[in-house]
């Protein structure tokens, strides 16, 4: 009976409870017709990581047994190089096998920081980048175009994919940049008067000129629009941008 295996186990004794509280003696008699259960307990096995140079991440099993079911395995570090995965027989994988029944080895592999380019449509220019070492691009100021509000980063030239920086890049790509026309507000400080409906409540960089027609106030002569700094205001001109404050003047009649 001492001959009985079972693969990724260890068997320790025969008992004479489902509960394993009572071990029979081996040699010894047994005093009347009893059920025998066999207990086991999982073989524990080590993982060797192979780092190629890197630095393994604390993060990572040391030992597994045949019980251990399925564990992410977490990336390996080396300066300047990308990491690609871990190698097992042949193989990249990112969780352990499940039922090892054997000491594994594991291998890290590397490859060059991966380059990221940008089309910004007219925006600023923006040099390539690289990844940092674990495949992330770094957050950065995003660019600028006149009159345009950024929408963010693409993988698509339609634009349809977006790009978040949480987002771990293994191959080389292009990022494409998103922009709407942006619309700016203007306000108008009446003094109790009343403003012409034509005049625009916002506007954009590519507008023609607005001219600002006069606001009336019963028993006071309008006098004009001014801006904050008190400079006369007749008009919104063409390829302005921001939100503007506009004052309205009156004289008593």
């Amino acid at each position: 009976m001492n001959n009985i295996t079972r693969k990724g186990y260890r068997f320790v004794g025969w008992y004479i409870d489902p509960e394993f509280t009572k071990r029979i003696n081996p040699g010894g008699v047994l005093p009347h017709t009893v059920t025998l259960y066999d207990r086991w307990v999982p073989e524990v096995y080590s993982i060797t990581y192979d780092c190629n140079g890197g630095i393994n991440s604390r993060r990572n099993p040391r030992r597994v047994t045949v019980e251990s079911g399925l564990i992410k395995l977490f990336p390996a570090y080396k300066k300047n190089r990308q990491f690609v995965g871990w190698s097992y027989q042949g193989d990249l994988i990112e969780f352990l096998p499940v039922q090892i029944t054997e000491p594994i080895t594991l291998k890290a592999e590397f490859k060059e920081l991966t380059t990221i380019a940008f089309d910004t449509d007219g925006g600023g220019k923006i040099q390539p980048k690289s990844t940092n070492e674990f495949g992330f691009l770094e957050p950065f100021r995003d660019p600028r175009r006149l009159g345009y509000r950024f929408k963010g980063w693409y993988l698509d030239p339609k634009r349809i994919i977006p790009f978040h920086f949480d987002l771990p890049l293994k191959e080389n790509i292009t990022l494409y940049a998103k922009w709407e026309i942006e619309r700016f507000h203007i306000q108008y400080h009446l003094d109790g008067g009343i403003a012409s409906r034509k005049n625009p409540k916002t506007y954009t960089y590519f507008d023609e000129t607005h001219m600002l027609l006069p606001a009336r106030k019963k028993g006071y002569r309008f006098v004009g629009w001014f801006d904050p700094r008190g400079n006369p205001l007749s008009e919104i001109r063409e390829r302005s941008l921001g939100d503007k404050e506009i004052f309205a003047k009156f004289e008593k009649l």
